[in-house]
């Protein structure tokens, strides 16, 4: 992302800082397949938190990559698959949800759930 680019989407959340309880930043971004986040994620991530947001969810690799808590906020580089037909490999077939507890208008933690999906393409919680 241009430096350019990202100073607007910084500013955005200025706005919605000044007029929401919590702010969620939802990312396309990363590695195809890679399952740990890269240096340019971490980067942008953290200027997201920086800049006020309290959740930042990424997706796009198609596979679970690591959550994070920086300083006030949790980063959630990629949570996988939910309902995607990407059936060739384990790691595609796993996803993950956030169940994000919220106290005194901040997230106070984050809990992961992990998920599956079958081979009809559906997803399931698994226990």
């Amino acid at each position: 992302m241009s430096d350019a680019r990202l100073e607007n989407v910084l500013e955005r959340i200025a706005e919605a800082r000044g007029r929401a309880d919590v702010v969620v930043v939802s990312y396309h971004w990363g590695d195809e397949y890679q399952t740990t986040s890269n240096s340019s994620q971490q980067k942008i991530a953290r200027s997201l938190i920086d800049a006020g947001t309290d959740l930042v969810i990424g997706h796009h690799s198609h596979v679970v990559q690591e959550v994070e808590k920086y300083k006030d906020g949790w980063i959630a580089y990629s949570l996988g698959n939910f309902v995607f037909d990407q059936d060739f490999s384990e790691e595609t077939m796993r996803g993950l949800m956030l169940r994000a507890f919220v106290r005194g208008r901040k997230i106070s933690r984050v809990e992961q759930v992990p998920i599956r999906i079958s081979k009809t393409f559906q997803p399931y919680v698994v226990e």
